[in-house]
């Protein structure tokens, strides 16, 4: 499904692409650009205002902006980690409060592995 998407995206990234670059600015005609014939006066003029070129525009842009959306919620439900999960942090902690936090914890520690390892709570075995 996120396959098809991509491909969507892409499709649409493209369309939208080549619409925009259709489009010309104010008084810049398509028909000119075309020979100034008849015909072509009849489908590129510029009485319309680009009605076709500017709802597909519109069209195109919500689909892109709709179509992101749908891939990042998609892939953000997919996996749960980041990046950085496993980096050392760019800086020591200059917080006092967690030094003494950190330090607490490790004579904590240091205590319980102490307390572990003395002979008064091992139990004599029986032979």
């Amino acid at each position: 499904m996120v396959t098809g998407l991509i491909i969507l995206h892409v499709i649409i990234c493209i369309l939208l692409t080549v619409v925009v670059l259709i489009q010309f600015g104010k008084g810049a005609e398509v028909g000119a650009v075309m020979g100034g014939s008849g015909a072509s006066q009849a489908v590129f003029s510029t009485g319309g205002k680009g009605n076709f070129f500017t709802k597909l525009t519109t069209f195109l842009a919500i689909a892109f902006m709709a179509n992101s959306i749908v891939l990042t919620t998609i892939t953000s439900n997919k996996s749960q980690e980041s990046l950085f999960d496993n980096e050392a942090p760019a800086a020591p902690i200059l917080n006092s409060d967690a030094q003494n936090q950190e330090a607490q914890q490790a004579s904590e520690n240091a205590n319980a592995q102490k307390e572990e390892t003395s002979p008064e709570n091992k139990e004599p075995t029986k032979n």
